[in-house]
């Protein structure tokens, strides 16, 4: 599978970033993010034109990243503006740049062409920067393709099974229920409902429920590879009684084959309540362990066998239709490579 390269993907935490060169391979290119001392954020090839040193081991000096190697500097442009005991500068002295932008509590890189990077293109997600939401956002790297976790979140069918000792029902009987979903654009949107079941453990905590509850899921996916759930869970018999929980997993390629997974947990009850916050960092590292182990063994068994296929079923209904969309942007993209290159 191509990677899409016009689009905006999430490369690091935002806390990540700071006067020291960050390294992160994000589909397939090896990136050095840093900040300048007004704290801008910075991206450039980790590679040094000169003999190939990745910048990536050297230092952030007034503005530019400096060369372990032979001390080479480069603009936040990509452009080398010092040569140790050299005044003229080669023009071929120079790596490339990527767009980046701040926002969210992420760090946001384009992969396509400069001057095709929109900044409204980058996902809403400004639960992060609202006072009425207490939020925190945690890190994974995982040892399987991207698209594996993107179908895995979009699969709501697998919480009673895969995480029935956390926030699946508690009864997989509880957990069946059709999935509304529609394509928007180059958007999938869904909504599933499950009425009058019992919550699951940390559900049950978090929300203090004593007894059964309505809970909704709405989801939107977003390319290349962003899913956003809007989790609404009420006391069955008093719907006064009610959290919101805001889920943002941004994705990010690293390889073909590992990936770089963020999970974003915004609430909108109990603000103040830092016990609460520490218990849903634990929680939540349960949760997307139980998935990482189910999703890294299944992509050791599609690499024994890759050619065989898999067979959807009902659960898999806005799977398909994501996969529809990136099949319909990778042709797109495919077609105007050949196009360029005619």
């Amino acid at each position: 599978m191509a990677f899409l390269q016009d689009q905006w993907y999430a490369a690091a935490l935002s806390n990540e970033i700071g006067g020291t060169p960050f390294a992160r391979r994000i589909c397939g290119e090896a990136v050095v993010l840093f900040r300048t001392p007004a704290g801008a954020p910075a991206a450039l090839a980790d590679r040094c034109a000169h003999r190939h040193a990745p910048l990536s081991m050297g230092a952030i000096e007034g503005g530019t990243i400096e060369c372990r190697y032979h001390g080479l500097r480069y603009d936040t442009q990509g452009r080398c503006v010092h040569v140790p005991g050299q005044a003229q500068i080669p023009p071929r002295l120079r790596v490339r740049s990527f767009p980046v932008i701040d926002r969210h509590g992420w760090v946001w890189l384009w992969l396509g062409e400069a001057g095709r990077a929109d900044p409204s293109a980058i996902p809403d997600f400004h639960w992060f920067d609202d006072p009425a939401w207490n939020a925190f956002q945690l890190y994974f790297h995982v040892e399987a393709a991207t698209q594996l976790f993107v179908d895995n979140l979009l699969d709501l069918s697998h919480v009673a099974f895969t995480h029935r000792n956390s926030i699946g029902a508690a009864s997989a009987a509880d957990a069946q229920a059709d999935l509304d979903t529609m394509t928007d654009g180059d958007v999938v949107r869904g909504r599933r409902a499950l009425k009058d079941v019992e919550p699951g453990p940390f559900i049950a905590r978090w929300g203090g429920f004593e007894g059964r509850i309505n809970r909704t899921s709405t989801y939107v996916w977003r390319p290349p590879s962003n899913v956003e759930i809007r989790a609404e869970f009420a006391d069955a018999t008093d719907s006064s009684r009610a959290i919101t929980i805001m889920v943002i997993n941004p994705i990010t390629p690293e390889t073909a084959t590992t990936a770089h997974f963020w999970i974003g947990w915004a609430r909108d009850f109990a603000l103040d309540d830092e016990a609460l916050t520490q218990g849903a960092i634990k929680d939540n590292t349960q949760v997307i362990l139980e998935d990482v182990a189910v999703i890294e063994a299944q992509q050791r068994v599609m690499l024994d066998d890759p050619g065989v296929a898999a067979v959807p079923i009902n659960a898999d209904r806005a799977v398909v239709a994501v996969h529809k969309v990136i099949e319909r942007l990778q042709a797109g993209q495919a077609a105007a490579r050949r196009v360029a290159a005619s």
